[in-house]
């Protein structure tokens, strides 16, 4: 078995019909699907089990809800592919996804990532393309703490299995907003190499009853599992200096989308400060992240005056 394809399911009789269809209509073939029925309360589960019958590549797991990590972590334990695909189950893969993502491995790789194209289902159908921040470790790093590229998302990636498996690498179970983004630190920092391809291979959802669409609501609040994870994974490595400018930029990003400019830097107090510089060597800084630091331990509002 070449890839297998974990897609967490939960009250998505809707749609998960055609997510399964945009799976059997890979030009790649050697696949297994692994639906993890998450405790739904509408017929999913019936469906998905009508789905196995029909393809023996599909098989189901039910289990009694506990979130998107934990039914991606219970896909990931049945999973026998050497790679490990992530795919919402109101989503669609491109049909030539599987294939082309195969195609980028040399044998050195740990991760093959793709763009994708974000379908805004509320503002009249409008579509995005989001592509990777390609380049090293710290660049990829950079990029995911912000969120400002496709690398923060599992599902338009390939994972080797052997190096999940090694590594130990599980989605944080009670994180049910930004769990891509604490995997993907881990699996990024720990992966040999990767290869990504600006070819949007997946279209994502957005709007509708998606759990990111829930989010844009008091979104600070629902964001701080995640911020805080995003500190430890920087504290646990020793990366407070090199990735400061980014954790600086995660705060005021969701701060001000939650609260606007000058709410925003009201909200920025010392408990943030104590968490984006600490540990920070300031010699090491260039001399404008010197200034943003020194001030914003002097006076954290002054963060309304950061780009």
């Amino acid at each position: 078995m070449k890839i297998s394809v974990i897609m967490p399911c939960y009250n998505c009789q809707s749609s998960v019909a055609r997510t399964v269809q945009s799976i059997q209509a890979q030009t790649f073939e050697d696949w297994e699907l692994i639906a993890v029925d998450d405790g739904s309360l509408d017929e999913t589960g019936k469906l998905l089990d009508m789905l196995a019958l029909q393809d023996r590549r599909i098989s189901v797991i039910h289990q009694a809800n506990g979130g998107v990590s934990r039914a991606r972590n219970a896909g990931m334990a049945a999973a026998q592919g050497e790679w490990l695909a992530f795919v919402d189950a109101d989503d669609c893969p491109m049909p030539e996804m599987m294939e082309t993502l195969l195609s980028l491995n040399t044998g050195k790789e740990d991760i093959l990532c793709a763009a994708h194209r974000m379908h805004h289902l509320d503002e009249e159908g409008r579509e995005e393309k989001i592509v990777c921040a390609d380049g090293g470790r710290q660049t990829v790093l950079e990029s995911l703490i912000r969120g400002d590229s496709a690398l923060n998302t599992m599902w338009d990636k390939l994972y080797r299995a052997d190096f999940v498996r090694e590594k130990g690498l599980l989605v944080p179970p009670d994180i049910r907003i930004g769990e891509d983004v604490l995997f993907n630190l881990e699996a990024f920092f720990a992966a040999k190499a990767w290869k990504m391809t600006d070819i949007p291979l997946y279209v994502y959802e957005c709007g509708g009853n998606s759990a990111m669409t829930a989010a844009f609501s008091d979104v600070y609040a629902k964001s701080k599992p995640m911020l805080y994870g995003i500190t430890c994974f920087i504290q646990k490595y020793g990366l407070e200096t090199e990735l400061f400018r980014a954790h600086i930029d995660i705060y005021l990003r969701i701060l001000r989308k939650d609260r606007g400019r000058f709410r925003a830097a009201l909200a920025f107090n010392r408990e943030i400060v104590r968490r984006v510089t600490g540990g920070v060597d300031v010699s090491r800084l260039c001399v404008k992240q010197k200034v943003y630091a020194l001030a914003l331990r002097m006076l954290p509002c002054l963060s309304y005056f950061l780009p």
